[in-house]
């Protein structure tokens, strides 16, 4: 019997505490790769009409706000990756102070609300558009609005992602 580990009832032992770090860095990545793919096909989706005119994201302000609202998620998020990353080594916060946890907290938020009106502003937009009969060229407009659904569903998926890193910023305010 002697050779049974014995379970010390006084240590205070949380699984959840040691991967949070992981579970941050992996929201923080997931959330830039997604805002990546999302940039990526928005900035390369174009189509050449027949009278020489390229359609592209410029021509509606509704995907030039989904540009705005990723492009903003990407620098959001390469900014705090590095954060991330060190939490995950030391288990501990580069910056521990209130006033950095308040503001990373906001930040969260409004970062959250961006990559969420910029889905939704681009869905609506590309569902608006696909309605319109156009008299000419109208198989490459549609080849074009079919491909703006590409988009906001990675934006969709960042936004998950933002979520977690939102929620979990949130935890960090109450720890003293």
């Amino acid at each position: 019997m002697s050779n049974l580990p014995q379970y010390n009832f006084d240590e205070k032992f949380s699984s959840s505490s040691n991967k949070l770090p992981l579970i941050t860095l992996g929201a923080r990545v997931i959330t830039l790769v997604c805002l990546l793919v999302s940039w990526a096909v928005l900035q390369t989706s174009a189509v050449t009409l027949k009278d020489g005119d390229k359609l592209n994201y410029d021509h509606y302000r509704s995907y030039s706000y989904t540009l705005f609202a990723v492009i903003a998620g990407v620098v959001y998020s390469i900014l705090h990756i590095p954060f991330a990353i060190y939490f995950l080594i030391t288990k501990k916060r580069l910056i521990s102070h209130k006033v950095f946890r308040v503001i990373e907290f906001y930040c969260d938020k409004i970062i959250l609300c961006l990559l969420a009106t910029g889905a939704a502003a681009m869905l609506g937009a590309t569902m608006d558009l696909l309605r319109i009969r156009y008299e000419n060229d109208n198989s490459k407009k549609h080849d074009f609005l079919n491909l703006m659904f590409i988009p906001p569903a990675f934006l969709l998926a960042g936004f998950v992602g933002s979520g977690i890193s939102s929620v979990l910023s949130s935890f960090s305010l109450h720890k003293e």
